[in-house]
């Protein structure tokens, strides 16, 4: 009989897990310790987190949610939330002086009101690539035109666009052509055969793991992706090495930075990929 025991056979770094309450809906894991042993039965290592309501209330209010959750082993890596405003900008800043920021995740520009463009989101955008502080934006919230159009400003800045859907697939591939040095999250990402065609394309070093929990189970993709064609290394890349690079904990992790091989006209060599 098959067994129904999945487990992942490489080291798995989730990049996109949401913790707290929103207002109607209490989280599935209350504290630091119920979500680390839902972590454990998944199989996930480390996990980058922010706080729920940085989504519905207040990126300042919410990144000060977030000190609890994290404490000293480096399993959850905090990811505080910003918006083009002065205190949004002023609280990350002043988590950047004491070396706490890998990353930072853009306020939907639906519920802030403000829609991305270079007038409104230039200075906040100039300091994070002059900084090389990677940012997570919502592809559901997004306008595709003006992620590009305002992104294409500052082409060393490092991004990682969250939850592409289905719905988004004619949006992927342009978006991922004219901004080099952006990422695809895969937490919802699920037509057929999309994971390889991209790595094909694109790179596996483009791709990364993430669950979306607890908006989204923590298992499904990373289940998927372990059923892909993907080589252990490829595999091992987008579940948790391309976040280390990103994150900067690995620079030197698949030929460094995106923006060094875009500039030398080099394309990603799959002529060690192994077939399954």
């Amino acid at each position: 009989m098959t067994s129904l025991t999945f487990r992942p056979r490489i080291p798995v770094f989730d990049a996109n897990v949401r913790v707290g309450d929103l207002s109607g809906q209490p989280a599935p894991c209350r504290d630091r310790a119920a979500l680390l042993a839902e972590m454990d039965r998944h199989g996930a290592e480390r996990a980058v987190i922010y706080h729920a309501l940085t989504e519905e209330v207040s990126p300042v209010e919410g990144n000060l949610l977030l000190e609890p959750w994290l404490g000293t082993d480096g399993r959850l890596v905090p990811q505080w939330s910003i918006m083009p405003t002065p205190a949004s900008l002023a609280q990350v800043q002043g988590l950047h002086r004491q070396g706490r920021v890998t990353s930072v995740r853009l306020h939907d520009t639906r519920v802030a009101g403000l829609p991305f463009r270079p007038w409104a989101y230039d200075p906040l955008l100039a300091w994070l690539s002059a900084q090389r502080i990677p940012v997570w934006i919502p592809l559901p919230g997004a306008d595709a035109d003006e992620l590009v159009t305002t992104l294409q400003g500052h082409p060393d800045l490092v991004t990682v666009l969250v939850g592409a859907h289905y719905t988004h697939h004619l949006q992927v591939r342009p978006l991922l052509t004219r901004l080099s040095n952006a990422h695809l999250e895969l937490s919802r990402y699920e037509p057929i055969g999309e994971i390889e065609a991209l790595r094909d394309e694109f790179g596996a070093h483009r791709l990364v793991y993430g669950s979306w929990y607890s908006q989204y189970a923590m298992g499904p993709m990373l289940f998927y992706l372990h059923h892909t064609d993907l080589s252990e290394e490829e595999l091992a890349l987008v579940c948790a090495g391309n976040l280390e690079r990103i994150l900067g904990a690995d620079p030197n992790n698949q030929l460094g930075p995106v923006s060094d091989r875009a500039r030398h006209g080099q394309e990603p060599d799959h002529s060690s990929r192994v077939a399954p």
